[in-house]
């Protein structure tokens, strides 16, 4: 996006404005970048308001120069987790990884959980930026599944697709836009997706660098490896400390008393194997406790710990388990039930899901858990946000699954689900809707996906919600894959049938005629079986059909 005063020009807005400079007709730059006429004219609306034009022709006049300020303007590496506290060491791992990513084109940061391999990457490309003049984007694969890879990197990129346009191309479109640089964050749990995906953007744009990180490799030829050490436990430069009791001494809320505490702090961080989150998670609790007392915890809790292949993950789990068992019984009941969450939460939906009392307790706590590191706060344009680091959220996931309420919570995140995705619908048609829905986009589908087989009225009412939502969004595939959900999901006829007819608008948009007129055939039986023979003709009355087998030529209104 380009910034004029207060307002942004989007990248689609961005290229009717230079078809309006080229005194192009509203149809003529419909076909052009194949989006409606409708689309068009709204565009336009917007360009006039934002750069403050009279009418058409003073619009196409700013054109010439609207480009040239945006060619002067950097674009960036966009969604690059801030920092709020100081990146400490690994000065040789930077080095390495600006250098490998400036003479290949994929290079996989690989490490355990709990190694930095986020911190890194984010630090990487923070200093490479200026390198990659067509900007780029750090897309977060934590929430994400396998199937909505590609969703997440458009919405990192900002890219929409037209309707006979497949989404992958639209984002290679956008990714040969000069030399970009893509950050793939935690790619292990969506290894063969990101793997696939990253291999397309290798051979489809020539001047693209995706930088990922992982605890396996991506397995794409031509892939560079960088594994990531632990942090260094000898002094720095001949100077006292090491890396890791640098970081332990900055994150401690106290800090070590005098040369004896140092020296227990070099035996922590020896213990904890120089682990970053390890160290982290304990010097959140040495004001509590001492860095004698916070030694004697761990003698307690590493006891299993063997030497081998596995001993790192060991220790950080015995870490996170250690921190677990200290928590207050109100801060342990919130823990587990915030493991429900794909992605961040602001307190709403914590109150919402997790069945605390109210804003204010639920401040209290969450607060709590952030100051012992167990959620990670952040602040953006929507307001505060917290969520969990990867390995945290999975042992808090477990202890849900072991506390006997992971069907209440289940339930009550579908519930919060529904009503947020009903919300984001009824303002769909105004403007800026689509960062909300990123943010809580992979929780809603999560909740959908936790939904079991059968009638579900909760189930249908989010499936149809977010198959609209998603089909605003331009993620055509998906939201037909929605309604087909809520087809399954229905409650009775009347609910499947109308599912069917918008499912069938999704499966037109596609392309897929044959698609949406079986979809139609089958609410038309449905309608009509159970007596609603008009609504069952009007089904079918919808769609004008050459029936040879080669034709395929649907004709149906587009969804609303």
């Amino acid at each position: 996006m380009t910034s004029i005063g207060a307002e942004e020009v989007s990248t689609r807005e961005a290229e009717v404005l230079a078809a309006v400079g080229e005194r192009l007709t509203n149809a003529q730059i419909a076909r052009l970048l194949h989006i409606s006429v409708r689309t068009v004219e709204s565009h336009v609306s917007s360009l006039l308001r934002k750069l403050g034009a009279a009418d058409r022709g003073e619009l196409a006049s700013q054109a010439a120069q609207f480009a040239k300020r945006a060619a002067a303007e950097p674009v960036g590496v966009v969604g690059l987790p801030a920092r709020w506290t100081k990146f400490i060491g690994r000065s040789a791992e930077i080095d390495r990884a600006i250098e490998a990513i400036g003479s290949s084109r994929l290079v996989t940061l690989l490490g355990p959980g709990g190694i930095g391999k986020t911190a890194l990457a984010t630090e990487v490309a923070k200093r490479a930026e200026p390198r990659f003049p067509g900007g780029g984007a750090f897309v977060d694969l934590v929430p994400v599944s396998a199937e909505f890879v590609l969703q997440a990197v458009a919405a990192a990129l900002d890219v929409t697709a037209g309707p006979q346009e497949p989404l992958e191309i639209a984002v290679f479109e956008r990714l040969r836009e000069g030399r970009t640089l893509l950050v793939l964050d935690n790619c292990e749990h969506v290894l063969e997706t990101a793997g696939a995906f990253a291999a397309g953007v290798l051979a489809a744009c020539p001047d693209a660098v995706v930088l990922a990180t992982s605890r396996e490799r991506l397995g794409v030829p031509g892939e560079r490896v960088l594994a990531i050490p632990p942090l260094g436990l000898s002094s720095i430069d001949g100077a006292e400390g090491s890396e890791a009791e640098a970081l332990f001494i900055d994150r401690a809320t106290g800090g070590p008393d005098g040369d004896g505490d140092r020296v227990l702090v070099a035996e922590v961080c020896r213990r904890l194997e120089g682990m970053p989150l390890a160290i982290e998670l304990a010097a959140a609790r040495s004001a509590s406790l001492g860095v004698d007392g916070l030694l004697a915890g761990l003698d307690d809790h590493l006891r299993m710990l063997t030497s081998g292949p596995s001993g790192r993950h060991q220790s950080m789990r015995a870490v996170i388990d250690w921190s677990h068992d200290l928590l207050e019984p109100d801060e342990r009941e919130l823990f587990r039930r915030l493991g429900v969450f794909a992605g961040a939460f602001d307190l709403a939906a914590v109150v919402a899901v997790t069945g605390v009392a109210d804003l204010g307790v639920a401040s209290d706590v969450v607060g709590r858990l952030a100051d012992k590191s167990l959620l990670v706060h952040r602040r953006d344009a929507s307001g505060s946000r917290w969520r969990m680091l990867e390995t945290v959220h999975a042992y808090a996931h477990e202890q849900l699954d072991a506390s006997g309420e992971r069907d209440e919570i289940l339930g009550r995140h579908l519930v919060w689900a529904g009503a947020t995705a009903g919300e984001i619908r009824s303002v769909v048609y105004s403007t800026h809707w689509q960062p909300g829905f990123d943010l809580v986009a992979d929780d809603l589908r999560a909740a959908l996906g936790s939904v079991g087989a059968g009638p579900n009225r909760a189930g249908y009412e989010l499936a149809i919600a977010l198959a609209h939502l998603t089909y605003a969004r331009r993620f055509i595939v998906e939201a037909r894959s929605h309604y087909e959900m809520a087809v399954a999901l229905a409650p009775d006829d009347q609910t499947s049938v109308e599912a069917l007819r918008a499912g069938a608008d999704a499966a037109f948009a596609e392309m897929r005629g044959d698609l949406a007129f079986a979809m139609l055939m089958t609410a038309s039986g449905l309608a009509t079986s159970d007596g609603d023979a008009a609504v069952g003709g009007n089904a079918v009355g919808r769609c004008g059909v050459d029936r040879r087998p080669s034709a395929g030529n649907v004709r149906c209104p587009p969804a609303s």
